[in-house]
C-alpha cells in the first residue's frame, strides 16, 4: 500500500472513530439526562449533574442538545421510541388474534415493570400538561402503526369467531397500558392502602397473570353497553 493510501486509510479511520466517539458522548448525555429528569423533573434537573453523570463538559451538552428543554424533549422522545422499537419486535400480526393481544399485553406488563424511565418521564410529562409531547411529531406517528396492528388482530379475531365485535383498538391499548401502569406509578400509596407490598415479586407475578388473564378474557366476551 503506498503512503497516499496508507494516509487515506488512517483518515477513514480516525473519521470513524471520531463519529463513534460522538454518538457515544450525545448517549452519554442522553442517558445521564434522562436519569436526572427521572429524580427531578426538567425544573429541578441539573446541567451540572447530568454532565457529571456523563463524564463529559458542558459544552458537549450545549454543542449536542442546545438548552436543557431540548435535551428533555429528545430525552422523551427516546424513552417513547425505545417502547415502540420493542412493540414492533414482537410481531403481533403473525399470531393468532387472541394470541397476539394476549402477548402485547404480558409485554407491556414487562416493559413497565423493568423500565421505570418510562413511567417517571410520562408522568413528569403530564405534570406539564403535555408541553413537549405536543411538539414532537414522531411520537403520534410512530404510535399509529401499532393501533393499527391491533385493529387489524381484532379484526381477524372477529372473522374467526375468536374474539367479540365492538372493540376499538385505541380504547384497548390504553387499557392494557393502565392496566401495567398503576400498580408502578402509584405503587408506595396502593401499598400502604392495602397492607401489601405491591413491589414484592409474588405480587408482581400474581398481577401480571391478572392483567393478562383480564385482557384475554375482554377480548373474547361481549362487551356490555352501560346506559348512558
Amino acid at each position: 500500500m503506498s503512503d497516499a493510501e496508507n494516509g487515506d486509510h488512517h483518515q477513514v479511520e480516525t473519521s470513524g472513530t471520531r463519529s463513534r466517539n460522538a454518538q457515544a458522548t450525545r448517549r452519554s448525555i442522553l442517558e445521564a439526562g434522562i436519569a436526572e429528569f427521572c429524580e427531578h423533573g426538567l425544573s429541578g434537573a441539573s446541567t451540572a449533574r447530568i454532565v457529571e453523570r456523563a463524564g463529559c463538559n458542558i459544552r458537549m451538552l450545549y454543542h449536542y442538545f442546545q438548552s436543557k428543554e431540548l435535551l428533555y424533549k429528545a430525552a422523551l422522545q427516546d424513552v417513547y421510541d425505545d417502547l415502540r422499537s420493542n412493540e414492533a419486535g414482537l410481531n403481533i400480526l403473525d399470531r393468532d388474534p387472541v394470541e397476539g393481544i394476549a402477548a402485547l399485553t404480558a409485554f407491556t406488563y414487562d416493559y413497565m415493570a423493568a423500565t421505570p424511565a418510562f413511567i417517571k418521564m410520562v408522568l413528569a410529562e403530564n405534570l406539564m400538561q403535555g408541553e413537549f409531547i405536543r411538539t414532537i411529531d414522531s411520537i403520534p406517528r410512530s404510535s399509529r402503526p401499532l393501533i393499527d396492528s391491533i385493529q387489524t388482530l381484532l379484526d381477524r379475531g372477529v372473522a374467526a369467531g375468536g374474539i367479540q365485535p365492538g372493540i376499538d383498538a385505541m380504547q384497548l391499548y390504553i387499557s392494557i397500558v393502565a392496566l401495567s401502569f398503576i400498580h408502578i406509578s402509584s405503587r408506595y400509596t396502593l401499598s400502604v392502602t392495602f397492607g401489601v407490598d405491591l413491589s414484592s415479586e409474588q405480587i408482581g407475578v400474581e398481577r401480571r397473570q391478572h392483567v393478562v388473564d383480564l385482557i384475554e378474557t375482554y377480548v373474547r366476551s361481549a362487551p356490555v353497553r352501560l346506559p348512558m
